[in-house]
Parts: structure tokens; C-alpha cells; sequence
């Protein structure tokens, strides 16, 4: 995560419950929204997401595809992304994402979440 020009960034490591990806991945949105409406973050500027998935990416710009196992965590989205305010989901450049990359070959086994920012 990071603001659209301030640059500053966030970064989140432990268990969210699954071993699929892509619900890993939502998963940790929705940690992260929570997180930062938590905060009473409010910026004129807006929090960008950067998504490893393409199919989350879709899931985040797109209501209609998202899977209905998952409706509860949307839900949880949607109520933290109105507390935020401006969100903007972005698809990562799978070679840039070297942050994630490093974590997942750490294979960190953490029983709580790991927030820096």
C-alpha cells in the first residue's frame, strides 16, 4: 500500500486463514482497509493498493465478479473502504513486487499479523 504522492508505504505479513491465494490476497485488503480506517487515516490524496492477482484485481473494480464464498470479507471491504475514503487498486508488476516475493521465500509462520508502515 502506498499514498498516490507522498510515497508512504505499508507492509503486513501473517496468517489470514486460507491457503488460497487469491483469498489470502483479499484477505490481507481487507486487513489493511481495516487497519488504516482504524487509524482515522484521511488524506487528499488516495490509498493505492497494489494487487498481485489479476483475478482479485477484478474481484476489487468489478462487484459482479467476486466469488460468493467471499461475501462476508467484502462486506468488510466495502464498510472500511467508506471510512477511508479514496482508494485506488492497482495490478503489480509481477517483477516489481519484490517485497512480497522476499516474504513468501522467508516462509515467515507467524500465529499473529506482522504490520510495519
Amino acid at each position: 500500500m502506498k499514498e498516490e504522492e507522498e510515497e508512504k508505504e505499508g507492509i503486513f505479513f501473517g496468517a489470514v486463514g486460507t491457503n488460497v491465494a487469491e483469498e489470502a490476497e483479499i484477505g490481507a485488503v481487507k486487513i489493511a482497509l481495516e487497519m488504516f480506517a482504524s487509524m482515522n487515516w484521511k488524506s487528499s490524496n488516495s490509498l493505492v493498493i497494489e494487487l498481485g492477482y489479476s483475478v482479485v484485481f477484478s474481484w476489487c473494480i468489478n462487484k459482479e465478479l467476486r466469488h460468493w464464498s467471499l461475501h462476508a470479507t467484502f462486506l468488510d471491504i466495502e464498510t472500511a473502504k467508506c471510512k477511508v475514503g479514496s482508494i485506488v487498486f492497482s495490478l503489480a508488476d509481477r517483477n516489481g513486487n519484490d517485497m512480497a516475493f522476499s516474504l513468501a521465500l522467508a516462509g515467515v509462520n507467524r500465529p499473529q499479523v506482522f504490520k510495519a508502515w
